[in-house]
């Protein structure tokens, strides 16, 4: 089945595209599981947003790729809708002359399935697909090719899904299913099974979850991180993310 227009007119608001840009920094999702082709990829990105190696263009890699998560999420929890997962018909769109690197997602086609009777299988077979079957080959690669550490990978992928949970849940044009959108997150995050993620004893995911606390520099309520996404090494002045676990 086919999104209607106004719903892909909301899935873009998470960076879903429908036109090719054909840059240097657009790529078909399988080919990122080429060792050679994320290498490759890798040093182009370091060289676009200023990163000293690998391992901070992997951080931030992940960072930008978690909206196709979170576009995912949004369609399971609020339609009740599966986005289909071929990817070898899903692209990374790039624009070469933009300064700041914020890619975009394009389907060759945008197909769904609709929640059957049996919803808490059909939701864990859609988390298998996205995170087990695609995002920890991904995660892997990226940390054997990159040196990185997986524990930043997966906390980077954490943050987004925390973000756009709490940030539906908080919306009032959603009250009518807070319930339906908490028990996906507190599933998602709290109680799946680590063999859903991959090969995992233990859910990736939660190691990251804590309650957020009050900040006295900020004046707000922040979550600090677990671990450092590197950000701060791909700024000229050194700044560091307002969730960073090393500010002073």
């Amino acid at each position: 089945m086919m999104f209607s227009e106004s719903e892909i007119a909301q899935l873009k608001k998470f960076r879903l595209s429908t036109e090719a840009t054909y840059s240097q920094l657009s790529i078909r999702l399988d080919q990122l599981l080429c060792e050679d082709r994320l290498t490759a990829y890798l040093e182009t990105l370091k060289e676009k947003i200023h990163a000293p190696n690998k391992a901070v263009a992997a951080s931030m890699f992940m960072k930008r790729y978690s909206f196709l998560l979170v576009m995912s999420l949004y369609a399971m929890s609020v339609w009740n809708k599966g986005i289909h997962f071929d990817f070898k018909k899903i692209w990374m769109e790039s624009e070469d002359e933009k300064e700041v690197w914020m890619p975009t997602f394009r389907f060759e086609k945008l197909e769904y399935t609709q929640a059957d009777n049996d919803r808490q299988n059909w939701r864990k077979q859609l988390i298998v697909d996205l995170f087990a079957n695609h995002t920890d080959l991904l995660i892997e690669m990226l940390a054997d090719v990159s040196k990185l550490s997986k524990l930043i990978l997966w906390e980077n992928v954490a943050i987004y899904i925390f973000w756009i949970y709490e940030s539906l849940m908080e919306d009032e044009k959603f009250v009518a299913m807070r319930d339906q959108l908490f028990a996906d997150f507190h599933f998602i995050v709290q109680e799946a099974e680590g063999n859903l993620f991959g090969a995992y004893h233990k859910n990736p995911l939660s190691r990251f979850w804590k309650e957020k606390t009050f900040s006295t520099e900020q004046q707000k309520e922040i979550r600090v991180r677990t671990t450092c996404c590197l950000f701060y090494q791909t700024t000229k002045d050194g700044t560091r993310c307002q969730t960073c676990p090393c500010r002073v």
